[in-house]
């Protein structure tokens, strides 16, 4: 009779505040800490209706109360169960009669016994029926550490089961993206650090963990129930993810395509992102930074494709499809559809480069071909009869008149020969040996021409890398094209250039002009070995200048510092 009694005072309690109740997506709130007895007497005075994602009465307590629907269930089934994630402690009656509660509400901070942002509560049995009923919650939120739009993320009466096992479910699909996403950004790094990949695979690594990132901060949510005040760093470590994935998408595709105006990149997303201070929440904020960077993407996506760049066409379609999913909700983007969306972006992107890192091995395998075969012939032509006669009948020559000048010439070229022998399998070497090399031949060409060479070198780094016997090359070519009869400098002078975010070095070198014949470079087998080694060593970064001036025949090379 008591059980009852209960359910019908509890029933005609619902049906009296019934009539001035919202809507399911609304609620009504009360700003004061009501008596429990008043709070549940149906009396309308002082509650103001509000969207239920909307509620926020500051630290509390505050009353809040709604209807919730208990959905139809086969017979047999078991008692429904009230899922509730509430930024903060509560106490709940369902239809009047206590439910539970989730930590300790306070007036204040130290009262207050902070409750964990999602759970689950059976109700009762003989108040589960399917229909309508009336949820009261006493809130307080002292220790939030952030202004948000909204405390209640989330109210549905259903099985306990099927709640928890949706909730897990959703959980699944991101997990298995973030795996993956974690061994794709663990292995471009790997690469980075083995094989000296370039800047686009950096990034792509990057990327693909703080996409990793993202997902696991979103996850964090399911997998570890959490304390209320730990929700406003996960949400900062969320924002932090998003903004780097932001910055990283359109970085990466810049890196990859060698979008030639670089402003484009830095305008569109300082401009999508300038736009945040204006979103409310940190859901919205998130929302826009990927959107801006997603648009700025396919535009530098789009230039390339255009310009026809080898796999643009492939990091278009990625992009395209990302964006479409991105538009069904872009405010939740972050939390829905993004372990789909980036995954399939990040495999097409992984793809491109894959394909752009088979491109560019092929033209260093062949780049590496060819500067063995000019290298070779570059030493036959060192060897050759005429050089040898030459040099043996010098030596005779100085060994009877002047034995000093012949042992420092056996010394200056035995030296040039060592140092050609140490570096030839090199891809690249520090500047201090090639200046070693290059002062070892000049001593044997003064040796020979019976004068002085010197090189001089302003403002070069003597342990930046360059690719073996470069400028031992440009000296070669220099003698080949000019008699000198006097002593003569050579000059190497080096700077660092400021081209966007990818500082290069700049040598510039100087061969004197001789006497008797006229200056010339030309396209001969140095060259050649020239523009081979600075493929091998530098793939498609490096420029090659030269040209004859008033002072003598100059050379620019450039390649990345």
């Amino acid at each position: 009779m008591m059980s009852s009694a209960l359910v019908a005072g509890c029933l005609a309690l619902s049906l009296a505040s019934s009539s001035a109740l919202p809507t399911p997506r609304q609620v009504q709130v009360h700003a004061e800490d009501l008596p429990v007895e008043v709070a549940l007497s149906g009396d309308a005075r002082g509650w103001r209706t509000v969207e239920r994602d909307e509620v926020h009465e500051g630290a509390g307590p505050f009353w809040m109360r709604t209807q919730v629907e208990v959905p139809v269930r086969e017979d047999g089934a078991p008692t429904p169960a009230l899922a509730l994630s509430v930024l903060g402690s509560w106490e709940a009656w369902w239809d009047g009669v206590p439910l539970g509660r989730n930590g300790q509400v306070g007036r204040t901070p130290e009262e207050e016994v902070p409750g964990r942002v999602d759970a689950l509560l059976p109700l009762p049995p003989e108040l589960s029926a399917p229909g309508t009923h009336l949820l009261t919650l006493r809130i307080s939120s002292h220790r939030l550490g952030f202004q948000p739009v909204g405390i209640v993320h989330h109210l549905r009466a259903g099985e306990a089961a099927s709640l928890a096992q949706a909730r897990m479910l959703g959980l699944v699909p991101a997990l298995c993206t973030l795996g993956a996403l974690v061994l794709m950004g663990l292995y471009h790094l790997a690469r980075v650090r083995l094989s000296h990949g370039g800047l686009a695979t950096l990034l792509l690594g990057a990327l693909c963990l703080a996409a990793a990132a993202l997902l696991l901060l979103e996850a964090w949510r399911g997998l570890a129930n959490y304390p209320y005040p730990l929700h406003a760093p996960r949400l900062r470590l969320l924002a932090a993810a998003a903004l780097a994935v932001s910055a990283l998408l359109p970085a990466t595709v810049h890196a990859a395509f060698g979008e030639p105006r670089r402003w484009l990149r830095w305008a569109g997303l300082g401009l999508g992102l300038l736009s945040l201070v204006l979103v409310r929440g940190f859901d919205g904020k998130n929302g826009v930074a990927l959107g801006a960077s997603l648009t700025v993407s396919m535009v530098l996506a789009m230039r390339a494709w255009r310009r026809g760049e080898k796999g643009a066409l492939g990091a278009l379609v990625g992009l395209g499809l990302t964006g479409t999913l991105y538009m069904l909700a872009p405010w939740g983007f972050s939390e829905l559809g993004f372990f789909l969306a980036f995954g399939g972006l990040l495999l097409c992107l992984a793809a491109v480069h894959a394909q752009q890192q088979r491109r560019q091995q092929e033209r260093l395998e062949s780049a590496t071909r060819v500067a063995e075969r000019l290298q070779l012939e570059l030493l036959k032509r060192s060897l050759q009869p005429h050089f040898l006669m030459n040099t043996l009948a010098a030596l005779s020559e100085w060994v009877e008149t002047e034995p000093a000048q012949a042992v420092r010439f056996i010394e200056a070229l035995g030296a040039v020969y060592r140092h050609l022998l140490a570096v030839s399998g090199e891809r690249t070497i520090p500047l201090a040996r090639e200046l070693e090399l290059c002062r070892a031949h000049l001593d044997v060409m003064g040796c020979r021409q019976g004068t002085a060479f010197h090189l001089e070198t302003a403002g070069v780094d003597i342990e930046a890398p360059v690719p073996p016997a470069l400028l031992h090359t440009l000296l070669e070519n220099a003698f080949s094209h000019n008699r000198y009869v006097s002593p003569h400098t050579f000059r190497l002078e080096g700077s660092l250039v400021a081209e966007g975010t990818r500082p290069r070095r700049r040598y510039i070198f100087l061969a004197p002009s001789g006497t008797g014949t006229p200056r010339g470079g030309g396209e001969g087998t140095g060259s050649r070995y020239l523009r081979a080694r600075l493929e091998e060593a530098f793939p498609g970064a490096w420029r090659l200048e030269d040209g004859p001036t008033e002072a003598g025949w100059m050379t620019r090379v450039e390649v990345p510092a």
